[in-house]
């Protein structure tokens, strides 16, 4: 079961990536977590430059990104596959690429001040 919860994170990114050709342009990574008692994110940082931010907030393309992310934590979260807490989502040379960080990895004051 987790191969196939692995395929299908593979296969949303591979669409996001198809959907919205800008993302092949950044390069940059999305930091997030979600508390262990919410389904949903907590926290994200944005590791990007400040006008791809700007362009992915205008563009909507930022709000397809934690729709994304909010789905699979939850689906993870249901299906109960761990890590599923936390990760990176790294944009780099038009490849998408999701990376699952160990529980309590990462601080919530990490995100802080983060963009």
């Amino acid at each position: 079961m987790d191969k196939d919860v692995i395929l299908l994170e593979q296969q949303c990114l591979e669409a996001l990536r198809h959907n919205f050709p800008l993302l092949q342009q950044l390069s940059g990574s999305i930091s997030f977590v979600a508390e262990a008692d919410s389904p949903m994110l907590t926290a994200t940082a944005w590791h990007l430059a400040e006008a791809d931010n700007q362009m992915l907030k205008q563009s909507g393309v930022r709000g397809a990104i934690l729709e994304l992310l909010d789905n699979l934590v939850e689906q993870r979260k249901r299906q109960r596959i761990r890590p599923n807490r936390e990760g990176r989502l790294l944009l780099s040379a038009g490849q998408l690429h999701l990376e699952w960080l160990s529980d309590g990895s990462v601080s919530l004051l990490s995100y802080k001040n983060a963009s």
